[in-house]
């Protein structure tokens, strides 16, 4: 299997028609959600399921600042795909992800995208260091201290 070995997480699904546009080919919006939907069950993995639900709860979230994505190949409706996270790094405030996004349909690279997050108080909408428990648990999962990052 294409990049498996080399991955932190991988999250595999098959891409549904209200995800393509009238080709019938993924929206470029659809790699955000997927990569999204790998950094979730990555995080709730490594939180294990009452921290994650806590964080839910929290005084801390973690909203997108800055997402990019170089497409190769596309994803067509029914298309089977893996998603990989290949990096974390985390900051001070932040976490910075890298993913690869494979057409395992036709054992092909589709996409390489990045996400960073700033951990936020939703009281004043200001940001906030990565909570110490969230960072360790993180680390034990496969990230690594960013720039600024290391304690």
């Amino acid at each position: 299997m294409l990049g498996v070995a080399g991955a932190i997480h991988s999250l595999r699904g098959t891409v549904f028609w209200s995800e393509t546009d009238a080709a019938q080919i993924a929206h470029f919006s659809t790699f955000f959600k997927i990569c999204e939907w790998a950094e979730e069950d990555f995080f709730r993995r490594a939180l294990g399921d009452e921290a994650f639900h806590g964080v839910l709860e929290s005084n801390v979230m973690f909203p997108r600042v800055r997402a990019e994505c170089t497409y190769h190949y596309p994803l067509h409706v029914h298309d089977d795909f893996r998603v990989d996270i290949v990096d974390v790094s985390i900051g001070v405030k932040s976490i910075s992800y890298a993913f690869k996004v494979w057409n395992e349909t036709h054992s092909t690279l589709s996409a390489e995208c990045r996400l960073v997050t700033v951990a936020v108080d939703p009281r004043g909408f200001k940001s906030v260091e990565v909570p110490g428990y969230i960072r360790e648990r993180l680390l034990a999962a496969g990230a690594r201290h960013g720039e600024g990052g290391r304690r």
